[in-house]
């Protein structure tokens, strides 16, 4: 009996993390407190009554070190639930689905406190906060980007003005043709290259990379490199303290953009 319960602990938990890739948190989230309540009564076995909620528990013929074992493994479960909690949180509120940032804020903190108590210690709540991490990144780098892409947009868009007034291609127009194929080229080429950096996993580099495109981009004029310097300055500085501190350097601006949402 205590196997079967063990397996269906384990499915119920593949199916939280199934939900969770589809963006089904409330879903998900019931799905692990599912998976967790089965856990606890696949170890019941270890005890006479289990005390809980008013249930009186006492232990049957078992020494002190064998039920101080089973606190550990079970806290040892905490581990990758706490992962799965945090990263279903930090989900919440994309996709379509309503979850404010303060509120999701204030959830994460709660969760953080409630599994402290569980004796998670702070370096695995760090570890186990890679996702939420990512996307408060991922959400602060969102302007700087969309900033970066329209500026390209907008010389694309002169430059395709210029094929529009080529004309017929002759002989002595070849070159010149082939000249503004390879122009376009390069601005698409700049375009794809500032949407990858935006997409990375590894974000630790961000703010150097944006700043090096910056300065080393063929297509922006230095207009433009005066314009975004001075309309990305804050936006930079948010993005770069984050990835240091992983804290928001202007909390009331972060939480002023849920009416946007």
């Amino acid at each position: 009996m205590k196997i079967v319960i063990f397996i269906m602990a384990i499915c119920l938990f593949c199916c939280g993390a199934y939900f969770s890739l589809i963006d089904q948190v409330a879903a998900a989230t019931a799905t692990y407190g599912a998976a967790i309540l089965a856990l606890i009564f696949a170890f019941l076995t270890e005890f006479k009554t289990f005390k809980g909620l008013g249930i009186e528990a006492e232990l049957l013929d078992r020494k002190i070190e064998e039920a101080d074992d089973l606190i550990s493994r079970l806290r040892g479960i905490t581990i990758p639930i706490a992962e799965m909690l945090l990263s279903s949180t930090a989900r919440m509120g994309r996709l379509g689905t309503i979850m404010p940032r303060r509120q999701r804020y204030g959830l994460l903190n709660q969760i953080e406190r409630e599994l402290q108590k569980c004796g998670v210690s702070l370096e695995q709540l760090e570890a186990a906060k890679v996702d939420w991490h990512f996307f408060n990144t991922f959400d602060l780098a969102t302007p700087i980007f969309q900033q970066l892409i329209k500026v390209l947009k907008n010389r694309q868009s002169e430059h395709q003005e210029k094929f529009k007034g080529f004309g017929t291609i002759t002989p002595d127009k070849y070159e010149a043709h082939e000249a503004l194929c390879k122009r376009n080229g390069e601005i698409h080429k700049e375009i794809e290259f500032i949407k990858d950096m935006w997409q990375q996993r590894d974000q630790t580099k961000m703010v150097e990379s944006v700043k090096n495109f910056i300065v080393s981009s063929t297509v922006l004029l230095d207009s433009d490199r005066a314009e975004l310097s001075g309309a990305l300055k804050e936006e930079l500085l948010d993005l770069e303290h984050y990835i240091q501190s992983k804290q928001f350097r202007r909390p009331d601006v972060w939480f002023e953009s849920d009416d946007s949402l």
